[in-house]
């Protein structure tokens, strides 16, 4: 049987073939960068236990390549890395563990026709009981997760009638390990048309979304809505509209929190300058939007909707803010969504580089413990960030409110973290981060725990291209289940050459 590493990189090869053979004028510029980076780790714990402690040294050995291509019409990102561990979770064997992060974008037709697609492989927590960072310490409570999804869209415009989008979209996610995660295969249409030049006083729009997610092991998922949108401008600073939809939405639930049927909602809209627009409607939908920026550095949009049909029925929050400095940028999100946790492993970007590294691949430590049912999501983040010439300080704090359809039960996860890469002299960088989070739940299997997380670590340019680094990592998690108590000192000294 292929292998699923085998299937991605098929995947991705055809991906790429869609962008390597193209017209000479818009062939894309290519820069390969094979890398390999060797750590040798020291860990008083692990085996992440309160009980039973035990230390080891673990080498690592990751070779990888980095491969862009980019033109006026394309682009193409792919980072692979091939993690060799030796000694990992104290077994004295040899694990391998493929990693992978791609994305791409191509114009097949000037302006009309496009094709996105992604895939990655990683390696996550099974459950957000026994969190572990990376695959170097732990029980082994993980498993390996593969992603693709492929979406070619048309972006039409019928001279000044009307210009849209029109997107089909496939996806799979996969696992393996021992977890209750479901084998999907997903199809997707979403439609957007709206009204073109030709059409001045009045105005159009029209929005169908429908995606089907087939589970191999559990209940499908299917999400339906459609909408329909007339206005009429009264002068330059008033409208009024009327707004027509259905909701035909099917998955295991045992709540009230999505209604199928026909919608509909009346209502107007004030923008007596660009600074400050205010949009309100009423009936069996029902919201009202503010949207400000008092000043160009400054935007601020919010919504707070009462919806009778759809999904997150009820009183709903979406609020943004967006500030920003010379030096610094402020983020404020609320978000509410109905989602699931396949969704969110497509969504995510399983790696990072820093400093001109190699690509860092860790696991997400705040994704919900891997699970089939839908569930609703209310998000709260703030971001801020500092940037002088030689530092950059950064800062998050988050709360994630997650309540499970078909079970009832929900998870809360607080988080505060902060960073500071300081270059204080040439080619030598320091980096200090902290983060704490809290994971708790108050159904029926009612759980707390807390995780909090200090490193240091010191990066050195040796070579134009041979970097060396020494890192401490401290990490301490309480719990109210005595299984789940662990405290870890780790020394991390790695060696990364791009050729």
């Amino acid at each position: 049987m292929m292998s699923q590493l085998t299937r991605t990189i098929l995947l991705c090869a055809s991906t790429a073939s869609i962008v390597v053979y193209q017209q000479p004028a818009f062939a894309l510029n290519w820069l390969i960068r094979p890398n390999i980076n060797v750590k040798q780790i020291y860990s008083d714990n692990i085996t992440l236990s309160d009980t039973n402690r035990a230390s080891a040294l673990v080498t690592e050995v990751n070779p990888g390549v980095l491969i862009n291509g980019s033109s006026s019409r394309s682009s193409f990102d792919l980072n692979y890395n091939l993690q060799g561990l030796y000694n990992a979770r104290g077994s004295s064997s040899v694990e391998l563990n493929n990693q992978l992060q791609m994305n791409s974008n191509y114009e097949l037709v000037k302006k009309r026709l496009f094709v996105d697609s992604s895939s990655s492989i990683s390696q996550q927590n099974n459950s957000n009981r026994q969190i572990a960072g990376d695959n170097i310490s732990g029980s082994g409570n993980s498993s390996t997760i593969s992603t693709f999804k492929l979406s070619p869209y048309w972006a039409p415009h019928f001279k000044g009638f009307a210009d849209g989008e029109v997107r089909l979209t496939y996806d799979k996610v996969s696992s393996s390990g021992q977890n209750s995660l479901s084998n999907t295969n997903s199809l997707s249409q979403n439609i957007s048309l709206n009204s073109g030049h030709d059409f001045s006083l009045f105005s159009w729009s029209f929005l169908f979304n429908n995606s089907d997610r087939n589970n191999s092991g559990s209940e499908n998922v299917s999400f339906q809505n459609s909408q329909l949108e007339v206005r009429y401008a009264i002068g330059r600073k008033y409208s009024i509209f009327a707004r027509a939809g259905y909701s035909n939405n099917s998955f295991a639930t045992n709540s009230n929190s999505s209604n199928n049927g026909i919608s509909y909602t009346f209502g107007g809209q004030w923008e007596p300058s660009q600074r400050l627009r205010v949009e309100a409607g009423y009936g069996n939908n029902k919201f009202i939007t503010v949207e400000i920026s008092p000043f160009n550095r400054l935007h601020w949009i919010s919504t707070y909707s009462n919806n009778d049909i759809g999904l997150n029925t009820g009183n709903t929050w979406n609020t943004e803010l967006n500030y920003n400095t010379r030096r610094t940028e402020w983020t404020i999100r609320y978000s509410e969504d109905t989602t699931t946790t396949q969704q969110i492993l497509l969504d995510q970007q399983v790696v990072s580089t820093s400093n001109n590294t190699s690509p860092l691949f860790s696991r997400n430590t705040a994704l919900p413990t891997l699970t089939n049912e839908v569930f609703v999501s209310k998000t709260a983040d703030i971001s801020f960030s500092f940037q002088t010439g030689k530092s950059n300080i950064s800062a998050n704090a988050y709360r994630t409110l997650r309540t499970f359809e078909l079970s009832g039960n929900d998870e809360k996860v607080t988080g505060l973290s902060t960073s500071w890469n300081w270059k204080f002299i040439k080619r030598t960088s320091s980096n200090l981060q902290i983060g704490w989070q809290k994971t708790q739940s108050d159904g029926l299997n009612s759980f707390s725990d807390k995780r909090f997380n200090f490193s240091a670590s010191v990066t050195r340019n040796i070579l134009s291209r041979l970097n060396g680094s020494i890192e401490y990592r401290f990490v301490d998690q309480s719990s109210s289940d005595s299984f789940n108590k662990y405290s870890e000192n780790r020394i991390t000294a790695t060696l990364t050459l791009q050729y």
